[in-house]
Order: structure tokens, then C-alpha cells, then sequence
């Protein structure tokens, strides 16, 4: 079984599925907002954000619970933008943040 992809159409596979679906623009861009060094977030939790810094820095974020995790945010940071990422979760979110040397947990 073949599919031909054309640009804004992303196709996702799994050991049992294959789905094809059609992408906004905006979306597209913020996938691909590595390619220009930033990470775009838009109404992403902070538990899907910190997964994605982790995939691009040796230090590490942790949050420490699902509260805190859930929370939505809208923002773009460069890919390297550890502290300023836990300058927001302190200032706006009021969150605990805790330098561990090679991680910061994030908590309540």
C-alpha cells in the first residue's frame, strides 16, 4: 500500500494503524519552528513543552505533578531557552522551581 504526501498533509504511523490528516499552517509552523532554532508552543501543556526542550537540552526539565503539568501555555522560546522557561513557570504561573545542577523540577 503506497500514499503520496503533499505538503500539509502528515501521516502518522503505528505498530497497527496508518492515518493520514491534513495540517493548518499554523500548526505547520510550529512543528517545524526547529528548523529556525525556536519551539513554538500554542495552548500546549507544560508537561508536552518540557518534553519537547528535553529532546534539545543536556539539562533537563521536570514537572513534578499533574496539576502543574496540565497547564496550558502559548509561547515561543529558542530551543536553548531553559531559563527563560523556568523564569515563566515562576513568574506567571507562580510554580516552584528547583535547580537540581542537571535538572530543574517544576512543582507546585
Amino acid at each position: 500500500h503506497s500514499t503520496v504526501l503533499i505538503p500539509g498533509v502528515v501521516l502518522v504511523a503505528t505498530p497497527t494503524s496508518l492515518s493520514v490528516s491534513k495540517q493548518s499552517e499554523r500548526c505547520q509552523k510550529e512543528a517545524l519552528g526547529w528548523r529556525r532554532g525556536v519551539l513554538v508552543f500554542d495552548h500546549a501543556t507544560l508537561g508536552d513543552a518540557v518534553a519537547e526542550f528535553n529532546r534539545y537540552n543536556r539539562t533537563k526539565l521536570v514537572v513534578a505533578d499533574k496539576a502543574a503539568a496540565g497547564r496550558t501555555i502559548g509561547a515561543t522560546f529558542p530551543t536553548n531557552g531553559v531559563e527563560a522557561f523556568t523564569r515563566l513557570a515562576k513568574e506567571v504561573f507562580a510554580l516552584r522551581v528547583e535547580d537540581k545542577g542537571s535538572e530543574f523540577v517544576i512543582s507546585r
